[in-house]
Parts: C-alpha cells; sequence; structure tokens
C-alpha cells in the first residue's frame, strides 16, 4: 500500500508542478575544484543525464537553479556478500524428474525451495525473479500451481 500512495502523490506532485516553459541547470560539484553542468529544458527533460562520482567516499553537493521540476538521483551500488548467520533468506534450486530421449527436447521439472531466516518473525517484501535457460520454456500448467 506504500508503495500505491507514494506513486499517487508522485503523480499529482507532477501533475500540479508541470510547466512547459522550465528551465534548469543543475551543477554538481565533486570537489572544489570539479563540477558538472546539466541543463535540463523541455527538449530533454525526460533524457537521462548522468554522472559517476569520482571517488567514494567523498564531499558533493547539487545547486539547482531555474523553473520547472527535476528529478535527482544518486545510487550507489556496491556487492558485500554477508556471512551467513546474518543473510535474512535461503534459496536452493534442483532438478527433478529428468527425462532425455533423442526424440524430444529435454523436461525437467525445476524445483525451488526458499524460507526466511532473517532475525524477524517477517519480512516486508519478497520476489523471486526466475529467469528461464535459452531454449527453455515453462509448462503453462505448472505456472498457475505457483
Amino acid at each position: 500500500q506504500d508503495t500505491v500512495f507514494a506513486l499517487q502523490a508522485l503523480a499529482q506532485y507532477g501533475y500540479l508542478t508541470f510547466s512547459k516553459k522550465s528551465l534548469n541547470t543543475v551543477k554538481v560539484n565533486f570537489m572544489k575544484s570539479h563540477s558538472k553542468t546539466f541543463r535540463v529544458n523541455d527538449k530533454n527533460r525526460f533524457l537521462q543525464q548522468q554522472a559517476s562520482l569520482p571517488t567514494i567516499p567523498g564531499n558533493y553537493s547539487v545547486e539547482v537553479n531555474g523553473t520547472g521540476c527535476v528529478y535527482l538521483q544518486t545510487t550507489l551500488r556496491y556487492n558485500i556478500h554477508l556471512p551467513k548467520e546474518v543473510v535474512g533468506f535461503s534459496l536452493s534450486a534442483q532438478l527433478a524428474n529428468i527425462s532425455c530421449t533423442s526424440n524430444f527436447p529435454p523436461k525437467f521439472d525445476l524445483v525451488l525451495s526458499t524460507s526466511h531466516t532473517g532475525n524477524h518473525k517477517v519480512s516486508n517484501m519478497a520476489i523471486i525473479d526466475v529467469k528461464m535457460l535459452s531454449g527453455f520454456v515453462p509448462v503453462r500448467s505448472s505456472l498457475e500451481k505457483v
């Protein structure tokens, strides 16, 4: 529900603040002497403009001048493997009922088992995204069981 309300609020905000005559300058200051300036106008307002931050951690600031609305986002991506005792979910994938014959394509059941193992009794939301191997398709009736 909180996601729905947030999206509705953003849509309403966009509706109320929309202007066809917008012109903004966004200046990202990397360090004392380096910066990157973006110009946002009606022609490029849907274009994603980005700059990589040279050092992490670092001190950065943003200055926005103009009229209209600008969406600014920062993203930090990293990959840290948590110790096994801290992991919040367990996931195992196994094959079952494998049949391979020369006249037919191979068939097998993909059995996924997952459970919440975190410190809290419940998790807010979890999504398991299973991608099929190239050339394989799921049996439609098995999708209905999920």
